[in-house]
């Protein structure tokens, strides 16, 4: 039976349904997927290194002869487990090898045979002075060069499963090397020559087998531009099709945008004042606005968000904001309603009662202009709305695209202008490929009278200097953070609690009130606690990852993370925009 490429894997030799189900978990079901599940890496075993010139930590190849094998079979806990103890050896000296219940080894690895083995070397346990090697790949010497695949060469390592190792995908893509032919250059050759690229088939088979690193990184360049060179193609399809669909116009003018502006109780930066423009003309289309807002904590995004629902608003129309986490969406509804009143700002999130919730949804269907803020529970199944004309996404990374394109399919015909809005930095290459659909707005500059922020990383002798300044703020009148990467201690993870760190500045700091907020709080008592910190009753606030966005808390002057390493960049740049 002729194989190609939409030949399903149990085609192949050696696959029956036990092994086709393992390759479906690594979502390889046809023989194209195969060839396409490149390496994770490669490990040079290329140079063949005589067994005195061995290097510990290394992975490397020896060839030599088998002096000795034993075997030993006894229980690992309660599995029966049979180690393999193999000595091989050259005219340089012995090498210590084990493999574990690889039984057919016993009647092949005879005295005299001559065989590679490629591995990581370590100190053998049974001479100090000699080399060894734990479960090393294995190929035979008399084997024809060209078939070698495991040892002596530059080996490709992949994602595997239960059942599926990377020595048999390596067995079973060289036996697919003919295939690889049947794979059509999908690529002009005009973005070839230019691009100076390796074709498609040689790229496939170099980066599986590479005869050197030169091969190898011309095979992965040529793949990695696939890849982003397809990410840019979706983007513009997405794009298009955006401005295939319809939108409500929202019609507002230069001195319009003057006259909300002044509502606000500050003047706006030079870049706001650009990104609204830039919204404004955007949404005054019949297509929808696919906008970005981008500018670091504390640049004032939240502003130009709000004179953006100011002017769906006035002209009739509904707004939907999502937000990321319970707590920013509550301080954001309270912030909203100061400009745009009670009756046309209303909270949506999931903690509230049904006949609560109920009457908000029931608004988005209605004939008067509001503008919803919430969290997921916006994109429940079964909301949906009229006349709805902006959505705004605030930190918009926190959001699947399957999340997303919910909260814009929740009015059927029209797709709202959508805002987006991140504090994380965005390189222009990654603007251009993941977010190519998108158009982006920056704000590159902070509202006056908003001082730099200093971030210093302590080892741990130097943290009573830390606690003396924060406790020296505190005495001044000014508000602390500390977060912690757990809630609860954990016998897992060797990092401090927010539960005992909270008991320790109790004991640390007792004339000072000590307030502790955590995800696993009711929402009552997540309320509480934030409203006490806000105003000024709680001075320091052991909290998680929950006051990541949102918490604007202007007393608030520094912030002591534990366990630093175990957030993100983008967790702690956010967590730098909340003091």
């Amino acid at each position: 039976m002729a194989i190609t490429l939409s030949s399903l894997v149990t085609d192949l030799k050696g696959i029956g349904p036990s092994r086709a189900k393992a390759f479906e978990r690594l979502g390889i079901r046809y023989v194209r997927d195969l060839l396409f599940h490149f390496p994770r890496k490669h490990e040079d075993f290329s140079s063949v290194t005589p067994i005195k010139d061995l290097q510990l930590g290394r992975p490397m190849t020896v060839r030599g002869t088998v002096k000795s094998l034993k075997d030993k079979s006894g229980f690992y806990g309660k599995r029966r487990l049979l180690r393999l103890y193999c000595d091989i050896q050259d005219e340089t000296g012995v090498l210590h090898v084990v493999w574990f219940n690889l039984r057919f080894l016993k009647d092949k690895l005879t005295p005299g045979t001559e065989i590679y083995v490629a591995g990581t070397v370590e100190k053998s346990k049974f001479a100090p002075n000699d080399f060894s090697m734990r479960s090393p790949s294995l190929e035979f010497v008399q084997r024809d060069a060209s078939q070698r695949i495991h040892t002596a060469a530059i080996t490709p390592l992949y994602s595997e499963t239960a059942g599926i190792s990377s020595r048999f995908i390596r067995y079973q893509v060289k036996q697919l090397f003919p295939a690889i032919k049947l794979v059509p250059e999908y690529l002009p050759e005009d973005i070839i020559e230019r691009n100076d690229l390796m074709g498609i088939q040689e790229a496939i088979e170099s980066v599986h087998f590479p005869s050197s690193q030169e091969q190898l990184e011309r095979a992965k360049a040529r793949l990695q531009f696939d890849e982003l060179f397809f990410l840019q193609l979706a983007a513009l399809v997405r794009k298009k099709h955006l401005e295939e669909s319809p939108a409500y116009p929202i019609l507002v003018g230069s001195l319009d945008v003057q006259e909300y502006a002044q509502q606000l109780p500050f003047s706006l930066t030079e870049a706001q004042q650009r990104a609204i423009g830039e919204i404004a003309e955007d949404i005054g289309k019949a297509h929808p606005m696919n906008r970005l807002l981008q500018g670091d904590v504390g640049s004032g995004k939240s502003a130009v968000a709000l004179l953006a629902a100011m002017m769906t608003l006035a002209a009739g129309k509904k707004v939907l904001y999502l937000a990321p986490t319970e707590i920013l969406a509550r301080q954001q509804a309270d912030s909203f309603k100061k400009y745009l009143g009670e009756g046309q700002t209303h909270l949506l999130v999931g903690a509230m009662k049904p006949r609560e919730k109920s009457r908000v949804i029931s608004l988005l269907t209605g004939e008067e202009p509001v503008c919803i803020i919430g969290t997921h529970a916006l994109l429940q199944e079964g909301v949906v709305g009229a006349d709805i004309a902006l959505a705004i996404i605030d930190e918009q990374h926190r959001f699947g695209v399957a999340q997303r394109k919910a909260l814009l399919a929740i009015e059927k015909g029209y797709v709202p202008h959508l805002l987006s809005m991140t504090a994380t930095p965005i390189p222009r290459t990654l603007n251009l490929t993941v977010y190519g659909d998108l158009e982006v707005s920056v704000l590159d500059e902070l509202p006056p009278g908003r001082t730099p922020i200093v971030t210093r990383v302590l080892d741990i002798e130097h943290k009573d200097n830390a606690i003396i300044h924060m406790l020296e703020e505190l005495h001044a009148g000014r508000q602390a953070y500390v977060i912690a990467p757990v809630i609860e201690d954990s016998q897992v993870l060797a990092v401090k609690s927010a539960r005992r760190a909270y008991q320790e500045i109790q004991e640390l700091f007792p004339g000072i009130a000590v307030g502790l907020l955590h995800g696993q709080m009711k929402s009552e008592e997540k309320e509480a606690a934030m409203n006490n910190f806000t105003e000024g009753a709680i001075q320091l606030l052991v909290a998680t990852s929950v006051v990541e966005v949102g918490v604007n808390v202007p007393n608030a002057t520094i912030m002591m993370i534990e366990g630093a390493e175990r957030f993100g960049l983008a967790q702690l740049h956010q967590f730098r925009g909340r003091i």
